[in-house]
């Protein structure tokens, strides 16, 4: 249910910043203030316990959910390395948009993969690794990014 309700927050965000772009003329918080964007995941966390293969559901989803948030700790801190070497408040506000896109995108992706077991054990297990897959080929993307910008300073 808290995927769910994440989807929800994710999707009207996503579209109140598509709208400001378009229009022009809103700013959100994080744009005004100009800070690297950070993760704020809205689980709480259940404790990675068990053997690796002889984990059950809540176990796993508890290990899946300790990966992503040690994988957002990773995202935010290239995002903050790429942020302060962005030059100008636009570009800046671009990577924040970007990231908060990125994030919205991530959600509803592995809700719509959850979906395949909506109302078994295996929904919440199967969304939440694959929010981990995803951070993790956002490090990958973050990577780039940051050596791009590190070359061509």
């Amino acid at each position: 249910m808290s995927w769910r309700l994440s989807l929800i927050a994710a999707t009207a965000a996503a579209l109140a910043l598509i709208a400001g772009a378009a229009a022009g003329g809103a700013v959100d918080r994080d744009l005004a203030t100009l800070k690297a964007p950070v993760i704020h995941e809205s689980f709480t966390p259940l404790p990675c316990t068990g053997k690796p293969k002889a984990r059950d559901t809540l176990q796993q989803e508890g290990c899946a959910e300790q990966q992503i948030l040690g994988t957002d700790a990773r995202i935010d801190t290239l995002a903050g390395s790429i942020f302060a070497r962005l030059s100008d408040r636009a570009s800046k506000g671009r990577f924040i948009t970007a990231q908060k896109l990125w994030l919205s995108y991530r959600h509803a992706d592995c809700l719509s993969r959850a979906d395949v077991f909506e109302g078994g054990s295996q929904a919440p297990v199967v969304a939440a690794q694959c929010a981990a897959a995803r951070n993790e080929e956002r490090i990958k993307d973050l990577q780039s990014f940051l050596a791009a910008l590190s070359g061509a300073q």
